[in-house]
C-alpha cells in the first residue's frame, strides 16, 4: 500500500493515517485467510462496504475497516480463533477478553486506537478492524420490538458492570452500576457475556428470513432480508479484492439512501484520544487516563464556581 500522503475527493490523507490504513488492510488480509481456510463467507460491511462499492478503496475520511458475517459462520470462527491468530494479532471477543460491545475485533499488538468511549475500559486498544454477527431476528414487527426492548436491558446491564462510572449525585445509575458488578464478580464476566450471546442468537435456525447486527446496534437501516446475502461477489478495494454480499445494492440503499452522493461523517467509534500505528497503547493508557481525571476535575470546580455566581 502506498504509504505517501495524498488527495482523495478533495480531502487530505496523512503519511500517519496511511500507516493506520496498512496496520488495517493487515489485520483485514490475516482475517480474510482464516476464513478461506475453514470455508467461512465474510463480507464487507458499513463504511467498508460503501468505499469498497464507491471509491474502490477507503472512504477518504474513514479510520477502520467493518466486516460481517452469518451468526452460524461467526461462531465457527470463534471456535477456531485461538489457534489462528497468534501475536501480533489479538481476536477480541467477550470469550477472551472485557469486551461487552457485542462484537469481534481483530486488534494489533504494538499500536494504540483508543477512543473517549474506552479510555478506562480494561481490555486491549491496538488498532483494530470491527467483525459483525449478522443475526436472525423476527419478521414480526411486534416481536421483534419484544426482542430489541430485552437485548437493550441485557446489554445495558453488562455495559454497567464493565464500562460506566459511578456518579455520586445518582443514586438508581450507582445502584445498577453495583448490582451488575457483583453479578460479574459472582459467576464472572464470560459467563455473562455468554448468556448475553445465548439470548441473540436464539432465532437462529428458525424460518425467519430478517437478518441484523443487532448484537451490537439495532437500527431499522440496519435490517436486512438474508437473502442478499445468498451470493457472494468480489470488487477492488485498495490493492485486494474485497468480498461484497450479492445484493450489496439493497443493503447500502437501506443503510444510506442515495450512497453514490459522498457524505462525510463521524466514525462510530466516539472521538479518537490517540491513534498511533508505532506505539503500543500501554505506553500511552495510564497517562492518558490522569489526563482525563485531571480535565473532569477541573469541569467540575468551574461548574460550581458558576453555580455560586
Amino acid at each position: 500500500m502506498n504509504l505517501a500522503p495524498e488527495e482523495r475527493n478533495g480531502f487530505l490523507i496523512s503519511a500517519e493515517m496511511k500507516k493506520v490504513w496498512h496496520v488495517e488492510m493487515q489485520l483485514l488480509n490475516k482475517l480474510l485467510e482464516v476464513c478461506n481456510k475453514h470455508h467461512l463467507k465474510v463480507w464487507a460491511e458499513g463504511g467498508s462496504l460503501l468505499g469498497t462499492v464507491r471509491e474502490r478503496g477507503f472512504i477518504p475520511w474513514d479510520d477502520d475497516i467493518d466486516m460481517a458475517m452469518m451468526r452460524d459462520d461467526y461462531d465457527k470462527l470463534q471456535s477456531v480463533a485461538k489457534d489462528e491468530f497468534k501475536a501480533p494479532y489479538f481476536f477480541q471477543s467477550g470469550y477472551t477478553d472485557r469486551f461487552a460491545n457485542g462484537l469481534t475485533r481483530l486488534r494489533m499488538d504494538g499500536t494504540t486506537a483508543i477512543t473517549d468511549l474506552s479510555i478506562n475500559d480494561d481490555y486491549h486498544q491496538g488498532i483494530f478492524i470491527d467483525l459483525f454477527p449478522l443475526d436472525i431476528v423476527p419478521d414480526d414487527d411486534d416481536l421483534r420490538d419484544q426482542f430489541i426492548r430485552q437485548k437493550v436491558r441485557k446489554k445495558e446491564a453488562l455495559k454497567y458492570a464493565i464500562h460506566y462510572q459511578y456518579c455520586f449525585s445518582n443514586w438508581k445509575y450507582n445502584w445498577n452500576i453495583f448490582k451488575n458488578r457483583m453479578k460479574i464478580r459472582i459467576n464472572g464476566f464470560h459467563s455473562c457475556f455468554q448468556e448475553y450471546d445465548r439470548f441473540i442468537k436464539q432465532y437462529w435456525g428458525t424460518d425467519n428470513h430478517k437478518v441484523s447486527l443487532i448484537s451490537w446496534v439495532y437500527d431499522k437501516r440496519y435490517l436486512r432480508e438474508k437473502e442478499w446475502y445468498n451470493d457472494t461477489i468480489y470488487l477492488p478495494f485498495e490493492n485486494i479484492m474485497m468480498p461484497v454480499p450479492g445484493n450489496y445494492d439493497a443493503i447500502l440503499r437501506t443503510q444510506y439512501g442515495d450512497y453514490m452522493k459522498p457524505v462525510k461523517a463521524p466514525t462510530m467509534h466516539g472521538g479518537l484520544v490517540v491513534l498511533d500505528p508505532d506505539h503500543s497503547y500501554k505506553d500511552y493508557i495510564t497517562k492518558v487516563r490522569k489526563e482525563r481525571r485531571k480535565e473532569a476535575s477541573i469541569t467540575k470546580i468551574q461548574k460550581k464556581l458558576n453555580l455560586k455566581k
